[in-house]
């Protein structure tokens, strides 16, 4: 059956850069099954590591995680689950005021215009928080942290203006500071500057699917049969690929009902060619193998995907598929 490698030794190098590069405390972004690389398998390793604080998308990932860290952010809450170690993000004043969790993180909007509290709404909304509820943080989103531009720096100085209210109304009522955060993966290796924050919250960057960074997945097949095509036979659905020579071939059972990319004519792997088009649970590669590594770094595998990113590739792998760790 095809399978991951997880690189240990890559991923807690990566989190080792990550915390010398930023001096901030690492708020690791494994939602979505950390971007495909097995949501517990990564969490017990980040724990073995000595992080202690981590964001998942939803309920059921938290409940997964849970025993493993200090603190669980949830970015889109549904039920109220009232572990004391699991927090909810709050991006609406109506759910704000709806909400029964009393553990929180308020994420405003400086910039991006997608899912936050609106800056208009500070006032009020630190009204209600610190009424009602335990702020454990405050954070916004980067929207251009990974190119070149002022957007960046701009929602910096607004959310260091949304800080500064912040502390002013918790020194005024005598209350505990929450935790701040706003850089990202991008903007950990752009920013020179952390003094403002606690927490750097990092996804991709974990996992090696950007530049500086080492990969943490490998992705292998297995091969399901051996054969011989022959100069000038064509393979697979409509025949888009045509062998020049005669060629060995090798089917292996990766498709894309996996969670493989889809490809019409050919793909680079590592070290050898897939060829025609891709199945749902196969594709042709040119050689002999008993196993084929599709990948062991994502951002040259990419490289096939011109229109697409590192996350979506990551993502798209499927539970399923069984994921191993080594070193």
């Amino acid at each position: 059956m095809a399978y991951i490698k997880l690189s240990k030794s890559n991923l807690f190098a990566n989190v080792d850069n990550i915390s010398n590069t930023s001096n901030c405390e690492i708020l690791a972004v494994i939602k979505d099954n950390a971007y495909g690389h097995g949501i517990v398998q990564i969490a017990k390793m980040l724990q073995q590591k000595g992080i202690q604080r981590v964001c998942v998308r939803n309920n059921d990932e938290a409940m997964l995680v849970k025993d493993y860290f200090k603190e669980v952010l949830v970015f889109f809450p549904t039920l109220c689950y009232n572990s004391p170690n699991i927090s909810y993000t709050i991006s609406d004043i109506k759910q704000l005021r709806r909400s029964k969790h009393k553990k929180i993180h308020l994420k405003f909007d400086t910039g991006m215009h997608r899912n936050a509290l609106s800056m208009d709404e500070v006032d009020e909304v630190l009204k209600l928080a610190f009424d009602k509820f335990e702020v454990r943080g405050i954070f916004s989103h980067f929207c251009c942290s990974d190119e070149i531009g002022c957007d960046t720096f701009i929602q910096l100085d607004r959310f260091k203006k949304l800080k500064d209210r912040v502390v002013a109304f918790c020194k005024l009522h005598n209350l505990d500071l929450p935790k701040f955060h706003l850089a990202n993966s991008a903007g950990v290796f752009r920013l020179k500057d952390f003094s403002m924050f606690d927490y750097v919250r990092v996804g991709i960057a974990l996992y090696g699917g950007m530049e500086d960074t080492k990969p943490v997945m490998s992705l292998y097949a297995k091969a399901l049969k051996q054969q011989m095509i022959y100069k000038n036979q064509a393979v697979g659905y409509n025949k888009t690929y045509t062998f020049c020579n005669d060629t060995m071939t090798t089917l292996v059972d990766i498709g894309y009902s996996d969670g493989i990319l889809y490809f019409d004519k050919e793909l680079q792997l590592k070290d050898t060619l897939a060829v025609g088009k891709i199945s749902m649970d196969s594709m042709m590669v040119i050689g002999e193998y008993d196993e084929v590594c599709v990948f062991d770094d994502v951002k040259e595998f990419a490289k096939n995907y011109p229109n697409t990113i590192t996350y979506d590739i990551l993502a798209k792998l499927k539970p399923h598929l069984k994921r191993v760790i080594c070193d």
